[in-house]
């Protein structure tokens, strides 16, 4: 209980309650940090949680060194590994440690083995799903991800296909899929393990339709159906519907220009830049101490594969560094998935602009 004497200054506060005045006002005070965690874990209003989270801090626990585990789950091992440092490893060194297990021929504890065969048969079991799950990850080019990677972190090429993975996996068939764009921001090089995951949903006895701009998908096709002449009102009719081959003899279709080569892009002069940005030390997801300058004043394209960093280069690091050297502040995403708490740690280290 906190007494309250409006208007007294506080040596005259501290007379009054050797006095044992009787207060104006006895209310409860449950202290600020009470108040904020209880804010941060009760409250379903966005803004009420960010304004818990200037208050807060996250750190690495001294017990767990961050793996949020207890002590008894940290204990139970595999090759020698906990499970938080199993999800560090890249799918690639993950599915190689598994691999042994799988094929039975792992030899590191024999006489544990000869003593309990059943627990080796689970094992090679268990240890055989995990291997043949992460092959198809890997065939579609995923093993650099692991396993603690959130959603949020991915970019939408590495959404794509693992969604596809899954469905590879699953062995389905008879079943119709329908993709909208499934290329859509990816680099060609992702677009070749795309169409090989398409194809082997076709073998396995699935229909495929996909929604398409991109020609390396579009000459895969079995049948082509080709929309248009134009966008918008001049849309909307149905031009071609046959093998790819076959749109080579229609006239008004766009996708003829380009699918058969006719239309050759304009080549342009390049631009003189009138400036550069240099950004050096930068630690983002992919990003390891990259250092690069960008050209002012000119059209910039960043490129590279599926999950080499450019949007954590462009859409994060470039526009927070930016931001932070004019002295302005980015409004979080209150939409954006994952815990409070991790995205407010910082995960941007050494960058400077």
């Amino acid at each position: 209980m906190v007494p309250v004497y409006p208007g007294y200054s506080p040596a005259e506060t501290q007379r009054a309650l050797k006095r044992r005045e009787p207060p104006n006002y006895m209310g409860t005070f449950s202290s600020a940090k009470r108040h904020v965690l209880h804010t941060f874990a009760t409250t379903h209003s966005p803004l009420m949680k960010k304004r818990a989270l200037q208050y807060m801090l996250s750190t690495e626990c001294p017990l767990c060194q961050g793996k949020r585990l207890r002590p008894e789950s940290l204990s139970v091992k595999f090759a020698g590994l906990d499970i938080a440092e199993l999800s560090h490893l890249p799918l690639k060194r993950f599915a190689d440690l598994l691999r042994p297990y799988a094929d039975g021929t792992h030899t590191g504890r024999k006489k544990h083995d000869a003593a309990h065969p059943e627990q080796v048969i689970v094992a090679q079991r268990i240890a055989a799903d995990l291997v043949a799950r992460l092959a198809v990850l890997l065939d579609l080019g995923l093993g650099y991800l692991s396993l603690e990677r959130s959603t949020p972190t991915l970019s939408p090429g590495e959404l794509q296909r693992l969604r596809l993975a899954t469905q590879l996996y699953s062995n389905l068939f008879g079943v119709v899929y329908v993709l909208d764009e499934p290329s859509a921001g990816l680099h060609p090089s992702d677009t070749e393990a795309l169409l090989a995951a398409l194809a082997s949903l076709k073998q396995s006895g699935n229909s495929l339709f996909v929604v398409e701009h991109n020609l390396d998908v579009i000459r895969q096709a079995d049948w082509l159906v080709d929309v248009g002449p134009a966008a918008g009102e001049q849309g909307g009719e149905v031009l071609y519907s046959g093998s790819p081959a076959g749109l080579a003899n229609v006239s008004a279709s766009q996708t003829r220009r380009y699918l058969f080569g006719e239309e050759k892009p304009p080549t342009r002069p390049p631009r003189t830049p009138s400036g550069w940005l240099r950004l050096a030390g930068v630690t983002r997801n992919n990003l390891n101490e990259l250092a690069i300058a960008f050209p002012l004043g000119v059209l910039t394209t960043v490129t590279g594969v599926s999950g080499s960093g450019k949007s954590s280069l462009v859409s994060q690091v470039l526009v927070e560094l930016v931001a932070e050297h004019l002295g302005q502040t980015i409004e979080a995403d209150d939409e954006q998935e994952g815990d409070e708490l991790a995205r407010a740690a910082p995960i941007a280290t050494g960058g400077k602009l």
